[in-house]
């Protein structure tokens, strides 16, 4: 029991410096200069580790609605004593492999000895976070893009997903590595729902304007 309070006092925390980076909103338009993107997100980082108190746990989607859409489209299982399940090229993965994309449905519990399911679930995208990570597991975040090649990097993006209905789920992480000092945008949504899999739909509630340069709820920072 010590072992989940500690665990899921470190994943509100994680939560809430999430909710307070505002500023680390990335534009879609990814050709806008990727170090100001990651001082942007560094700085707002730091600010939200010290101005972040250690009360309560409650955490809602923020308000907002990117045009996308998830659904639960077969029973999602979560691992024994953990807060999240892990999607891997089209399949649930107990360990994913960091060196290739994937994905983790976050829910606000942690799971018990005999694991948990969600069964079903739509979701407005409601807000999008991105930022430029050296470690996917810690979230230590690239805060300049000076290192060794030889080094990968993380584009993390998070939707945040809201429902008209009670649900555990929060958000809906998706990890991009990189390497070789090569350095390129999130996931997009093909890109996330060969990650899923048959799992969860990811789609538009309408088609997107062609002439749009960014979703709305995804704030643009220079």
């Amino acid at each position: 029991m010590l072992h989940n309070h500690q665990h899921k006092t470190a994943q509100c925390l994680m939560i809430k410096r999430i909710m307070m980076n505002k500023n680390c909103e990335v534009s879609l338009d990814w050709h806008r200069s990727r170090e100001v993107q990651t001082l942007v997100c560094a700085t707002a980082f730091l600010v939200a580790v010290l101005v972040l108190g250690v009360g309560g746990c409650a955490v809602n989607p923020p308000a907002g609605d990117t045009g996308l859409r998830v659904r639960v489209t077969a029973p999602v299982k979560i691992p024994a004593e953990r807060a999240h399940a892990t999607f891997q090229r089209g399949r649930l993965a107990n360990v994913s492999s960091k060196l290739e994309p994937y994905c983790e449905l976050e829910v606000r519990r942690v799971s018990p000895a005999q694991g948990a399911r969600i069964e079903s679930g739509e979701f407005v995208v409601s807000r999008i976070n991105s930022r430029l990570l050296v470690d996917p597991t810690t979230r230590i975040a690239a805060i300049t893009l000076v290192s060794s090649c030889s080094d990968p990097l993380f584009q993390e993006s998070i939707w945040w997903l809201r429902s008209d209905t009670p649900s555990d789920v929060i958000y809906l992480r998706c990890i991009a590595p990189y390497y070789n000092c090569a350095f390129g945008p999130p996931l997009q949504p093909p890109q996330v729902q060969q990650q899923v899999g048959r799992y969860l739909a990811v789609g538009w509630a309408k088609a997107p304007s062609q002439a749009a340069t960014q979703l709305p709820g995804v704030s643009s920072e220079q």
